[in-house]
């Protein structure tokens, strides 16, 4: 693939629409030869942050998702106008110890992706960016 292709979506902050949007970039990965392996730790970043503008953000306006693939990688922006982080939101997240209930979205988020960025403003909303870098190409 020479170019870069493209999904985007737009959905109301409303969490049964996460799986439409996973099955959704799931089959346009496959369908664009993007690696099962890959593709299988792409979506896990992808429905993190997607579960924590769904739960965080208080979002008014539909949540923005683009999706890219190329050659190379395969990227997601995740953004919501929503209340943003209080503070900046950690450099390098850790995984909070086994019997804490929250604060794993970021960490899995970092751990499943090569490409991995959170940008927020408060009170004017977030943007997460995961990604992979594609190991191997898979015959479609």
């Amino acid at each position: 693939m020479s170019t870069e292709a493209a999904l985007d979506f737009r959905i109301p902050p409303h969490p049964r629409l996460c799986r439409v949007v996973r099955e959704g970039v799931a089959d346009f990965g496959r369908a664009h030869g993007v690696p099962e392996d890959d593709l299988a730790h792409f979506l896990i970043a992808l429905g993190e942050a997607l579960a924590n503008a769904m739960e965080h953000a208080r979002a008014a306006k539909p949540i923005e998702i683009a999706c890219r693939v190329s050659a190379e990688r395969i990227l997601a922006t995740v953004r919501d106008d929503g209340i943003g982080f209080p503070g900046e939101p950690p450099p390098s997240p850790q995984l909070p110890g086994a019997l804490e209930e929250r604060g794993r979205g970021l960490p899995i988020m970092r751990r499943c992706s090569d490409i991995f960025a959170v940008q927020s403003v408060p009170g004017e909303g977030t943007a997460v960016i995961v990604g992979r870098y594609l190991r191997k190409l898979s015959v479609a």
